[in-house]
């Protein structure tokens, strides 16, 4: 089923999920990081420089917790004990590989949070929607009311780093510019088109230098 949802999401990115918790065996999981590997090497082709490695481990659980997250979005009645049991957190190193292959399927949390717009605040999946997003900032420029710091591990790699900055103009996400070196390399990429790309930066420039 995890090997299914992937092809789906990766090739249309419209998914369907079964109405009933599935477990992920071995030879789906394996099958799983193959599709994600090809997934990998066709995405690293757009990224700047040269894209991190791929690691297997952290793109699986990566699939496992979007697939996870998608279910009990709509999988109300499942309980808090099973839902911590489901959405675990990564336990490998946080590393720029890592980062760059948990973001092949993480990158797709924004659109998740917006899907499950309609929970409450307060409900457990999206406590811990907010805990993985805090942790993984590089796959969730856009999600608001989190605070987030982005850490060396990206900020040090070019490829990872060019990549974040680029996403942040993107989605405009005044929110992630927490430093003068964030601010500093987002200036940088504008270059002389931020007041057209930009506008509202000049705000926070005019704070910076006052």
């Amino acid at each position: 089923m995890l090997d299914l949802f992937l092809i789906d999401l990766i090739q249309t990115g419209q998914v369907t999920v079964p109405n009933q918790i599935v477990d992920f065996d071995a030879y789906t999981s394996d099958r799983a990081i193959i599709l994600l590997e090809e997934y990998y090497w066709a995405d690293a082709l757009a990224m700047p420089y040269t894209a991190p490695g791929f690691d297997p481990e952290a793109a699986l659980w990566a699939a496992k917790y979007i697939f996870s997250t998608i279910q009990l979005v709509l999988l109300r009645d499942i309980g808090e004990e099973k839902l911590n049991q489901l959405l675990v957190d990564y336990n490998g190193q946080y590393t720029s590989e890592a980062v760059y292959s948990a973001d092949l399927m993480l990158r797709f949390l924004p659109d998740i949070f917006r899907f499950a717009s309609g929970l409450s605040p307060e409900d457990p999946l999206i406590y811990k929607l907010k805990a993985i997003a805090r942790h993984w900032p590089f796959s969730t420029i856009g999600i608001a009311n989190i605070d987030v710091a982005i850490g060396n591990t990206i900020l040090d790699h070019p490829s990872l780093r060019v990549a974040y900055i680029d996403r942040l103009i993107l989605k405009k996400d005044m929110n992630r510019i927490n430093s003068k070196h964030e601010l500093k390399l987002v200036k940088e990429a504008l270059g002389a088109y931020q007041a057209k790309l930009w506008p509202g930066l000049n705000l926070i420039l005019n704070e910076e230098t006052t």
